[in-house]
């Protein structure tokens, strides 16, 4: 059973394992930065960067081709059905550069783009479990990219292994890291003149990002949790009755507008649930998660590659979604997309049909 969960579970690697069918082009990539944070060893192998051990403190920039023929919600990697061995970057979505800078330098050229932002806004994402560092790269420049993020989009990085066997690995780690998402976080607040803060989480990734900003919102004046817009769960690996009881309650004390994406097709989920006995909160069907002051969105009918779980960078109706709450702020019930569900005097959201 812990096998076979451990197989389904690698869907928090967000790559599409769909082959391309954009069609060839010679047009140069869209080059995209994102700006990175990390406490993983560095890699030796030249196109990882970043291993998944622990290590010190990184700060820097990777540098993300999209290629000229990328459509929304399309994760564009080599196939091998199509005997692509390694990327394109006239075809695939690729990391072209890694550069690693001093703290000082990383803040003030973040401090820069913010600068030249319209509004200032300010995108953190936490990736999830079986996650390499590249691949991270990748996932949040084509989601910043799609969503046509109008501000510097910055990685959180924790050492995830990057393999399927390193799941309860990647649990220790991303306890561990979590203090340090916490101290970036302050860096950011008290040094990058940002005025709108988007925080986004996959999987496992939700463990660091809801923990660590329950730590945040108790360390720190109310005045800085002004600067948060959002907080966005996406397919949560967590026990569900701890976020019911314990996380969400502490979340929603903050004032933060709260969406969380589940699905019942989530199969990765699933095998977590297996795994560990108990629902996660990013499961829906009977036990889908409803807590006050948390917007939950059913998006089971949702496409997310083959295990269900990348759903939030592969349906355009997510992108829309999602680029809806970015860009206005707009709570569930006025989003378009979206149609109110009443069951058991609780209210949750699905896509309108």
């Amino acid at each position: 059973m812990i096998l076979t969960a451990l197989v389904f579970l690698e869907a928090c690697s967000t790559a599409s394992f769909m082959p391309s069918q954009i069609p060839e082009s010679e047009s140069e990539p869209k080059q995209v930065n994102v700006f990175f944070h990390t406490d993983r060893a560095p890699d030796r192998e030249e196109d990882k960067f970043f291993s998944g051990e622990r290590g010190d403190l990184y700060y820097g920039v990777s540098q993300v081709g999209i290629p000229a023929g990328h459509r929304m919600g399309r994760h564009e990697e080599p196939s091998l059905l199509k005997f692509e061995w390694s990327p394109d970057e006239h075809k695939h979505i690729k990391v072209t550069d890694v550069t690693t800078l001093p703290k000082e330098d990383f803040i003030l050229s973040l401090s820069e783009a913010v600068n030249q932002s319209p509004g200032k806004k300010l995108m953190v994402f936490v990736h999830g479990y079986n996650t390499e560092f590249s691949e991270a790269s990748r996932v949040l420049a084509q989601f910043a990219n799609d969503l046509k993020f109008q501000g510097p989009a910055v990685l959180f990085s924790w050492p995830s292994q990057g393999t399927l066997t390193g799941y309860t690995t990647d649990e220790t780690n991303a306890q561990w890291a979590t203090a340090h998402f916490v101290d970036f976080m302050k860096t950011l607040l008290e040094e990058v003149p940002a005025k709108d803060i988007y925080l986004i989480g996959h999987s496992m990734g939700n463990r660091i990002l809801g923990n660590g900003f329950t730590k945040l919102a108790s360390d720190l004046p109310k005045s800085y949790l002004a600067m948060f817009r959002e907080l966005i769960l996406i397919a949560p690996d967590i026990d569900a009755d701890v976020f019911r009881q314990d996380m969400a309650p502490r979340l929603v004390r903050t004032g933060v507008h709260i969406t969380l994406y589940a699905s019942s097709n989530d199969r990765a989920l699933k095998a977590s649930k297996a795994f560990h006995g108990y629902a996660r909160a990013g499961d829906a069907g009977e036990g889908l998660v409803v807590v006050d002051g948390v917007e939950t969105v059913d998006v089971s009918d949702a496409s997310g590659g083959i295990l269900g779980h990348s759903y939030f960078a592969e349906d355009r109706r997510i992108m829309e979604d999602i680029f809806s709450l970015l860009q206005s702020g707009q709570r569930a019930e006025n989003r378009f997309g979206l149609g109110a569900v009443e069951q058991d005097g609780e209210r949750y959201w699905t896509f309108r049909k």
